[in-house]
């Protein structure tokens, strides 16, 4: 059974749909775009946000990769021009690793929150702009 209204996807395997790797790299590079938030992104797509979540950590690396800015022709780079860049590529990737970890691990700690507000009917989270109980 395909549904012609999802862009990206491929076909139904059991209860789970297959999408294209040119489609998940899509939503993954939009969400990385910066101007929209998982769940916009999500909705955008009719998919959900745990999807781009999981999209984001396996490909994100990979996008960035592929974008990096490559040396303008013409100029040559010295060896020890050669050897920072190469370390400050490093560096960078292991930041977006550890930031790519930390909002996971947000991401997570939201998501255990919902379920556990929904589960045991309790509000764990105060809402903006309440005030303090006076006790």
């Amino acid at each position: 059974m395909q549904n012609s209204n999802n862009e990206g996807r491929k076909g139904r395997l059991g209860m789970q749909f297959q999408y294209e790797q040119s489609f998940m790299n899509k939503v993954v590079a939009e969400y990385m775009a910066g101007d929209q938030s998982m769940s916009q992104v999500a909705a955008r797509y009719k998919i959900t946000k745990s999807q781009v979540a999981y999209w984001y950590s396996l490909f994100s690396s990979e996008l960035r990769q592929t974008t990096l800015e490559k040396p303008i022709k013409g100029t040559a780079m010295t060896e020890q021009e050669k050897k920072e860049f190469e370390a400050l590529k490093k560096q960078n990737e292991e930041l977006r690793r550890k930031l790519d970890h930390a909002n996971m691990k947000a991401f997570a700690f939201q998501t255990m929150i919902e379920v556990a507000e929904d589960q045991f009917n309790i509000e764990i989270q105060k809402k903006p702009g309440t005030k303090p109980s006076a006790e």
